[in-house]
């Protein structure tokens, strides 16, 4: 992983590069704005040189195969009473909490920046299928029923 070291320094020069430009407006005469603009050209060029550096470090990192994930893992969100009750209204199914799957654990890692909106529509799907799941049993089970009843003839 990078050093903070490094992408502080690339954060730097990317603010100098800014105030540089900024100045640009306010210099004497042509030569000075000539003088800033190569200045600028070269600080460019050496802040393109750490990001690539960067992209190349960033490159080596092992990404996990797929096959090697555990797809079956799963972080737990239990919703608020407020989303629970919408839920429920928009559904008709009483919703406590919601599995999303969480293969790479991005999720899990990312939780405080997660929009509770996201985690109340992942419920509302959730509480569809379930009503699907339910829906086609029944059907299943009438038809057997249907099956099994003597004909009247």
């Amino acid at each position: 992983m990078a050093d903070m070291t490094v992408l502080t320094s690339i954060e730097n020069d990317r603010r100098a590069m800014q105030l540089l430009a900024e100045e640009i407006q306010k210099a004497p005469d042509e030569a000075s704005r000539n003088a800033m603009i190569d200045e600028i050209k070269k600080m460019a060029a050496a802040l393109e040189a750490k990001c690539m550096a960067l992209q190349e470090e960033a490159q080596k990192v092992v990404t996990p195969k797929l096959d090697a994930l555990d797809i079956h893992a799963v972080v737990e969100v239990v919703l608020t009473p407020e989303q629970r009750q919408r839920v429920l209204e928009k559904t008709g199914v009483d919703v406590p909490s919601v599995r999303i799957p969480d293969a790479t654990g991005a999720l899990t890692r990312n939780m405080k920046h997660i929009e509770p909106e996201f985690i109340e529509s992942c419920a509302e799907r959730q509480a569809q299928v379930f009503k699907d799941m339910v829906a086609e049993a029944e059907a299943a089970a009438e038809a057997s029923e249907e099956d099994k009843a003597p004909d009247p003839a």
